[in-house]
């Protein structure tokens, strides 16, 4: 079949528009005007990584540890915070404590223990690998530290005084930021009572 010649420059006029709308597509253009264009513009959804934290007050590395607080140093930074609840998770070879910083309620310590042997009577100097670490912000959408388990992060249960169900120990270890980046957590102590 053969078409004359307008009919294919009317089908070149009809077809080639919305080939060109398929193709090249309607882009946003984005234009910063009047400022400083050496500024950096980050992505919204990835929080930022502190490096230090705020000096604190109500946490000083020479106070004496006390019933129902936490401590530990990262970097040049020494944070502190209250235990407002803590307990064995099943048997007694489990437990888990947590509560929020001294300084800001918005951020906090979780932390889960993994024992090889029950806490069934008095107990000391009992270490393991397992244990499951969180220092968490309310406020962003991932915690700033987490542990897990291709780093090794270690805690020493100094000691488990069964009449009072109090336990006293230590931990340490490598932790990850939001970024991937890791961080070390060094001195930790925690003096709890589990019932």
């Amino acid at each position: 079949m053969h078409y004359p010649k307008s009919y294919y420059f009317f089908v070149l006029l009809l077809v080639l528009p919305i080939v060109l709308m398929h193709t090249t597509g309607c882009q946003k253009d984005y234009s910063y005007e009047g400022g400083d264009t050496t500024a950096i513009i980050s992505d919204s959804t990835v929080p930022p990584t502190l490096t230090e934290f705020p000096n604190c007050s109500s946490c000083k590395a020479t106070d004496e540890l006390t019933l129902a607080k936490w401590n530990f140093k990262t970097g040049n930074s020494y944070l502190c915070g209250v235990v407002d609840k803590s307990g064995f998770i099943g048997a007694n070879k489990t437990f888990t404590f947590f509560g929020p910083s001294a300084c800001s309620i918005d951020t906090g310590l979780v932390m889960t223990v993994y024992l090889p042997i029950a806490l069934d009577q008095d107990r000391f100097n009992i270490t393991t690998n397992r244990a499951a670490f969180y220092y968490y912000d309310n406020n962003a959408p991932k915690d700033i530290f987490i542990s897990q388990a291709t780093a090794l992060f270690t805690v020493n249960l100094q000691s488990f005084i069964y009449a009072t169900g109090i336990a006293t120990g230590t931990f340490n270890g490598t932790v990850f930021k939001p970024n991937g980046d890791s961080a070390y957590i060094a001195d930790g102590k925690f003096k709890v009572k589990l019932r």
